[in-house]
């Protein structure tokens, strides 16, 4: 199973007091993602319309090495830090391929 473009989906809990805060986080990693890497094809955060403590990353790099690249950069390393701070969970992370449409 070819892994390119790889999609990562990364679901965290967020205390209430620090959504928005975290929320900014999302905002500000995606932005700068999408921006200043060539291998981050999209990146978005969604929360489910009934849980709001919850935020999904879906995010979806060229290949493993774009995905690799991302984690060293200046933007990941403040969101990084930054979910320690605010007590942010991460729940899970998967690394998915992409079944449907075919490229």
């Amino acid at each position: 199973m070819s892994t390119s473009p790889l999609t990562i989906v990364a679901e965290f809990r967020i205390p209430a007091e620090h959504r928005n805060h975290f929320l900014e986080l999302c905002a500000y990693d995606s932005a700068h993602s999408v921006a200043d890497e060539s291998g981050c094809q999209r990146f978005e955060a969604v929360c489910p319309l009934d849980d709001p403590q919850t935020v999904i990353l879906v995010e979806v790099y060229d290949d493993e090495a774009a995905f690799e690249a991302h984690l060293a950069t200046p933007h990941f390393k403040v969101f990084e830090v930054a979910v320690k701070e605010l007590g942010a969970d991460l729940v899970s992370l998967r690394k998915t391929a992409r079944i449907a449409p075919r490229t």
